[in-house]
């Protein structure tokens, strides 16, 4: 018979097998390294989730928030950078086989991972208004949520680099937050009371504001003082004259923002006096006398004061021959000019009289 018919090669079924068995095992690898992280791409590492843990443990939640946001934002700070690039930025460090949090942040990083908290928590806007006080937060909304990571990053974290333009965010979202909601309170309301060479002024008290704290001080530019309670006096030296206090009504706002508004309230000290008093000694000088001393008070300490005396009118009958005193009025103004002695027989009306002041012994 013929010759036998050629033997079909089998080199390219083997090479095509090899090649398909090695395709199999390099998917099987990458799919390995995919699922496991090891690309930076796809589902976190375990190296990625220990980092994820110390940080979610270990930043400070704001109040706002849930538990949940915060883990759903460290993760997205986490896939973005991975447990190595977190390392490098500083937000994470080996500690032996883990990791621990440094609690420092580099500025846009702060920024992201903020912003992201925000787009974590499901109406953000409503949550951090409820925390302010804000019963319309439909202004507070409509800024960007980048914006108000910015101010929430610079308040709440520690920034170990890119302050600045942390800053500059920051600003621009308080610069919104005041052009929706600042608002000037009313000023300061307070009624004015004589008390002795002061004037005491009882303030209202303030209709307080939507949102922030609101604090009446007093003293003046550069001297503001809360006041401690509704009142506050103000010395005068000397009674009968004009005392003013400068208040202020100041609204703090929870981003920092103050609004104030300022008045002047203006009083009369109770005036000057002088009268005649029967002293606690009696009169000695001769069988039947009586006396009086004569009083002053609201007068300016170390002033000089000058009575002068009148009987019915005319001449005082001093024994002296005196009808004036000179003193120098004691430190706080009040105390006695001169004690006058009378017989028993005198019935005449006895003036004194200091500068318009003036005083009668009665009959």
């Amino acid at each position: 018979g013929g010759p036998p018919p050629p033997r079909k090669r089998r080199t390219g079924l083997i090479v095509a097998s090899l090649l398909a068995l090695a395709l199999v095992i390099g998917l099987g690898v990458v799919g390995w390294f995919y699922f496991t992280g090891r690309f930076g791409i796809g589902p976190l590492s375990a190296a990625d989730k220990e980092a994820a843990s110390a940080i979610t443990d270990g930043v400070e939640k704001p109040s706002w928030a849930e538990d949940d946001d915060v883990e759903c934002a460290v993760d997205d700070l986490v896939g973005e950078h991975r447990s190595k690039g977190l390392e490098k930025r500083g937000v994470v460090e080996k500690d032996g086989d883990s990791w621990s949090y440094t609690g420092e942040w580099r500025g846009d990083d702060a920024a992201a991972y903020y912003e992201s908290l925000l787009d974590c928590t499901d109406d953000w806007a409503d949550k951090v208004g409820e925390e302010w006080k804000l019963s319309d937060t439909d202004c507070l909304g409509d800024i960007d949520p980048g914006t108000v990571g910015a101010f929430f990053a610079k308040d709440s974290l520690t920034l170990a680099s890119g302050e600045e333009s942390v800053a500059e965010d920051s600003k621009k979202a308080v610069e919104e937050l005041d052009e929706c909601y600042l608002e000037e309170p009313a000023a300061p309301e307070a009624e004015a009371a004589p008390a002795y060479r002061a004037v005491a002024f009882t303030f209202a008290e303030p209709e307080k504001p939507e949102a922030g704290e609101l604090v009446i001080s007093t003293g003046g530019e550069g001297s503001w003082t809360p006041i401690s309670g509704t009142s506050v006096e103000v010395e005068t030296e000397e009674g009968g004259a004009k005392g003013c206090v400068e208040a202020q009504a100041a609204t703090t706002y929870p981003w920092g923002s103050t609004a104030t508004s300022e008045t002047e309230i203006c009083g009369t000290a109770k005036p000057k006096r002088i009268w005649w008093q029967k002293p606690k000694k009696r009169c000695t000088t001769q069988p039947g006398c009586y006396s009086f001393q004569l009083n002053y008070e609201g007068f300016k300490d170390f002033a000089s004061i000058t009575a002068r005396y009148t009987s019915n009118g005319g001449n005082c009958d001093a024994v002296s021959g005196s009808c004036s005193d000179t003193i120098t009025a004691v430190p706080g103004g009040r105390g006695t000019v001169v004690t006058w002695s009378f017989p028993g027989s005198y019935r005449g009306t006895f003036v004194a009289k200091v500068g318009p002041l003036k005083a009668k012994i009665p009959n």
